[in-house]
């Protein structure tokens, strides 16, 4: 429905007028300072507003063309058709008509929003959610595609959807950062009308004569946010104290500062603790992982700690859905864990204690590879990845000084007496560690090596029988080390394939 205008407008009452004359003049004044404080707009700006019809969004445009005297930026509105209400092609035909009265480019979308939700398994809100920003974008990306600028779109959220949302997130059990309600400015969407409640945006349309149209749906309780509004906040504002609506978010704008500074701390907290790995070793697929250097993390305070895991998750889940504050007291539990402990995590993620390290990673099964090859000297042989195992003879007395490295290793080939083999560990695996010919275990020696676990299985070992002559990567058996009586030696490296 349409409202008519005459219904709001008495040519008697001058006094009256004049008392909205200022209080509209006031209003305006506060949405300006609030645009520029929060540095929403300037100058040479492509603004994309969406317009539903509705008295927010109706106040919205016209504020914007108000400040447009002001700030000279471009302007458009888009309206989108969910085809959800049968009066939805009428609010579409007011708001063209609006744009067309007020000189404003006007772009209309319908789409079919609960053939998405179907489809896509959402809510009516999310799909509707998704579908407007999508067109909001599309519109933006034509004058971006002119001018290689990026735009901004600005949505028509006010006080008590402010306050709603931060209600809203507080009664499903939320942190700081949920508390903070609608920001302000979020990436390229802007709010300005944040600082307005829904009678100062109702009399600013009254005063200027200016009809909206009114969504049903707000009117059911089909949806919690309704319920909130309609129920809660009424309740709160006549039964409790006058004035708990804007309380509320005014808080929840205090919130937003407070997790503003929380983020930059946060920062200084990473750089001290935080791993950001990728490929992190050999034998792993490439993944996306996050570890956290124990001893650093146990230094910051409690609060900071969980901020940093919360954001462990979200860097490695790519966002916060079905990530809850159970999920990062799992994982303060986990971190005080002896050993290497392991404990599954929404979304396909797992955390991961090991060595000083609690690591939060995507989860994948990995079954061990197959690898028992034997070897032949001097020969290549593939290790898979680009990567191959280069075994070369040598006379001594010619190579002069040995320079080793990581991958690069030297054998006497005189204390060779069987057949070597290319393969992962088996029990019973073995090392020389000295030269009195002291054994230890491979276990052992991983162990006091500090290999993770998950990656014991996936190193190349070079044996001969159950002694381990390379543990590829890392030493090599001491019974075979270069010395004086050695004639030949035995090169081996790994090289990429295109080394």
């Amino acid at each position: 429905m349409i409202f008519s205008h005459h219904i709001w407008y008495d040519a008697h009452k001058q006094s009256l007028h004049r008392q909205d004359g200022e209080q509209k003049e006031k209003m305006v004044k506060k949405v300006f300072e609030f645009m520029e404080q929060q540095h929403m707009l300037e100058e040479g700006d492509r603004i994309v507003a969406g317009v539903s019809g509705g008295a927010d969004s109706v106040c919205l445009l016209l504020l914007l063309l108000e400040y447009q005297k002001k700030v000279p930026f471009q302007l458009a509105a888009v309206h989108v058709n969910h085809q959800i209400r049968k009066e939805a092609g009428e609010d579409a035909a007011y708001v063209e008509k609006l744009c067309r009265s007020l000189g404003v480019p006007f772009f209309l979308y319908e789409e079919p929003v609960a053939s998405l939700a179907a489809k896509e398994k959402l809510s009516l809100e999310e799909a509707g959610r998704k579908i407007r920003y999508g067109a909001f974008y599309k519109t933006l990306s034509v004058w971006e595609s002119q001018t290689g600028k990026e735009g901004k779109i600005a949505v028509a959220h006010h006080l008590q959807d402010s306050a709603e949302t931060m209600l809203f997130h507080l009664f499903r059990g939320t942190g700081i950062w949920g508390l903070a309600g609608i920001r302000p400015v979020r990436g390229r969407i802007i709010r300005p009308m944040l600082v307005l409640d829904r009678e100062e945006i109702e009399g600013y349309l009254k005063e200027r004569r200016i009809g909206w149209c009114i969504d049903s749906t707000n009117e059911e309780d089909t949806y919690t946010r309704n319920k909130i509004r309609r129920h809660i906040l009424p309740y709160a504002e006549q039964e409790l104290v006058a004035g708990a609506t804007r309380h509320a978010a005014q808080a929840a704008m205090d919130m937003g500062e407070l997790t503003d500074y929380v983020a930059i701390q946060r920062e200084e907290a990473l750089k001290q603790c935080c791993i950001w790995e990728s490929d992190y070793s050999e034998g792993f697929d490439e993944k996306k992982s996050i570890g956290l250097k124990l001893e650093e993390w146990r230094k910051l305070p409690c609060f900071m700690q969980k901020q940093v895991l919360l954001w462990a998750l979200e860097q490695v889940g790519q966002g916060r859905k079905d990530i809850g504050r159970i999920h990062v007291s799992g994982l303060l539990e986990l971190a005080d864990k002896e050993g290497y402990k392991k404990r599954d995590l929404p979304g396909g993620l797992e955390g991961v204690k090991e060595y000083g390290i609690l690591r939060i990673q995507i989860k994948e099964k990995r079954e061990k590879r197959e690898l028992e090859e034997p070897l032949a000297i001097p020969g290549v042989f593939s290790l898979g990845k680009g990567e191959y195992l280069e075994l070369t003879l040598m006379d001594k007395e010619k190579i002069g000084r040995i320079e080793e490295n990581q991958y690069t290793k030297y054998l006497d080939y005189d204390k060779i007496n069987n057949r070597l083999t290319l393969r992962y560990r088996k029990q019973g695996d073995y090392l020389i560690i000295n030269g009195a010919g002291q054994k230890k275990t491979l276990k052992q020696y991983m162990i006091q090596e500090k290999i993770a676990a998950p990656l014991r299985d996936h190193i190349p070992l070079i044996a001969e029988g159950s002694h381990i002559l390379w543990v590829v990567g890392h030493r090599i058996s001491a019974y075979y080390k270069v010395d004086e009586q050695t004639k030949t030696c035995v090169q081996m490296r790994i090289r990429k394939e295109d080394a």
